[in-house]
Order: structure tokens, then C-alpha cells, then sequence
């Protein structure tokens, strides 16, 4: 509980329930009657008495959720005379004492409205007894002062927000873990893939390739083109002894590629170079 200026009752961080948890509780009544064990009444003394559910903030909230002490006064309240929309506005102190950590706030805006939820706040003690402490008339927020207290709590979050939690750890300091190799799969598209499995007799030559210049490439295919009309990318290139991406560039300015038929998979000149070569 905490005091506030015109002596008004106000309940924070607690479970608020509504008629759903009376009849729970009128049920637990009647299965412990059948078993012939004594139940405490609901004690009502208090439900006409006027509560505010509040959220607050979480720093503040993880300090008042550890409070052993029941009479503690948390903190007061200074509320405007006036209203705006329905909604008063005031300053919430929080006493020092209540908090675990010195950087939490003590100084938060409030604002208070009127909500239609028709809810209930139940207790219970040690002993089982349950009593209604009061009923939700008005809701009310919390909202930290920007001062200078709540610059250095922003600041430390942001420090621990920017210390690394995640470490890399190499292979070798793992304990029982077997290294596997790794292969990775890239599947090419249909064209490239015809080309590449036409003539698989040219796959094992590796050797360096010197690239000429496009015109020269160039006059060097229409030459092999002057032997054969059709050619596959692996043979002809067997000859030119070029990059196969470069060769692929040229071919495709001045060649067909046919992808099915009895030529399928080879290159053709266009028409527009076969008697002149371009």
C-alpha cells in the first residue's frame, strides 16, 4: 500500500482476478465438504474499498515483487486538483528503501483513468484464509522521470546490453567431436548442365589457360566453325584453350546453342556469319 495526497487507498503489484476465481473457490468449497474438511469462509470486509491497478515499470517492479513486509510504505503519491479527458496526472516518489538497486528510479509520472473491467483483489495468507481486499475502480501508469538518475539507468543498459555473450570456441577444445567433411552441392542450371556431361572425355584436362582478346577468340572460332558446323562447348574448346566462361561469352554472340534435336547440345553459327564471318 502507499499513501497519496487526499488519503486514497492504492494497490500495486498485485494478481487481480474476477468472479472466475470466486467460483473456483465456491467449488474448492463444495469438493472439501464432501470430504468432510473444514473450509474458511471468503472474508468480503474490504471489497467495497476503492483499488488502482498499476503498471510500472520492470526495474521497479522486480524490486517491489521480493517485499516481504505487508504495512511497507512504498512510496506517495502528489496528484493535480484537475483533470484532462478523463485522466489525472500526478508524481509518484518511491521510497529509497524498497528498492535493490540504487539506480532504479525513485521519481515516475502518473497518469490515472477510469477502466470498465470489473475486476476483484484477492489474498491469501499462510493459513489458507482468503479475503477480497478490494475492488479495481481506476488503472494507473507509471512512467519514469528523465532525469539525470534515469540517464544513468539508461546508460548501464546499454553498457550490458553491448557485452558479449556468445563466444566462439575452435573444434579442437570440444571434447568427443568427431570432424566430418563437409561437401556442399550447387546444382547448375539445365544448359550449363548438358554442356558439361556432353563430353565428359575433357573433364580430366586441366591445364593454364593464356586469354586472347574477344576479336581474336573470335577469329579463332570462325576458323574450327570453318572445319564443322556443329561443335559442343567441351571439344571446341579443347582448341581454343580459353576460359570456358570467356568462350561461353563470345558463343553466344555469334553461335546458336541448340538444346534439343540431333545436335543437341552444340553450338551453330548464325546465320548472318556463316558466309561472311561477321
Amino acid at each position: 500500500m502507499m499513501s497519496v495526497g487526499r488519503r486514497y487507498a492504492v494497490c500495486v503489484c498485485v494478481c487481480s482476478v474476477g468472479c472466475k476465481t470466486l467460483a473456483l473457490w465456491l467449488a474448492k468449497c463444495e469438493n472439501m465438504a464432501d470430504d468432510e474438511e473444514v473450509v474458511e469462509p471468503l472474508h468480503l470486509d474490504f471489497e467495497d474499498r476503492e483499488v488502482y491497478l498499476a503498471k510500472i515499470p520492470t526495474a521497479l517492479g522486480a524490486s517491489w515483487k521480493n517485499i516481504k513486509e505487508s504495512e511497507l510504505m512504498l512510496g506517495s503519491i502528489k496528484l493535480e486538483k484537475g483533470s484532462i479527458g478523463g485522466r489525472r496526472k500526478g508524481m509518484l516518489t518511491v521510497n529509497p528503501s524498497t528498492l535493490e538497486d540504487e539506480t532504479t528510479p525513485t521519481e515516475y509520472r502518473v497518469e490515472i483513468g477510469s477502466t470498465p473491467l470489473k475486476l476483484k483483489v484477492f489474498s491469501q495468507d499462510g493459513s489458507g484464509r482468503m479475503a477480497i481486499e478490494g475492488t479495481v475502480t481506476n488503472t494507473c501508469t507509471l512512467i519514469a522521470q528523465r532525469n539525470d538518475q534515469y540517464s544513468k539507468l539508461c546508460k548501464q543498459r546499454l553498457i550490458k546490453s553491448m557485452v558479449k555473450t556468445r563466444i566462439v570456441q575452435p573444434l579442437e577444445d570440444l571434447p568427443r567431436v568427431k570432424k566430418a567433411r563437409i561437401q556442399f552441392t550447387i546444382e547448375k542450371a539445365e544448359a550449363e548442365a548438358e554442356e558439361e556431361t556432353s563430353d565428359a572425355k575433357f573433364n580430366d584436362r586441366v591445364d593454364k589457360k593464356v586469354k586472347m582478346s574477344k576479336d581474336e577468340l573470335k577469329n579463332l572460332v570462325f576458323h574450327h566453325f570453318e572445319e564443322r558446323e556443329f561443335w559442343p562447348l567441351k571439344e571446341l574448346n579443347y582448341h581454343c584453350r580459353q576460359p570456358e566462361s570467356f568462350l561461353k561469352e563470345v558463343l553466344k554472340e555469334i553461335c546458336v546453342y541448340h538444346r534439343k534435336g540431333p545436335n543437341k547440345s552444340c553450338y551453330e553459327l548464325k546465320p548472318q556469319y556463316k558466309d561472311g564471318k561477321g
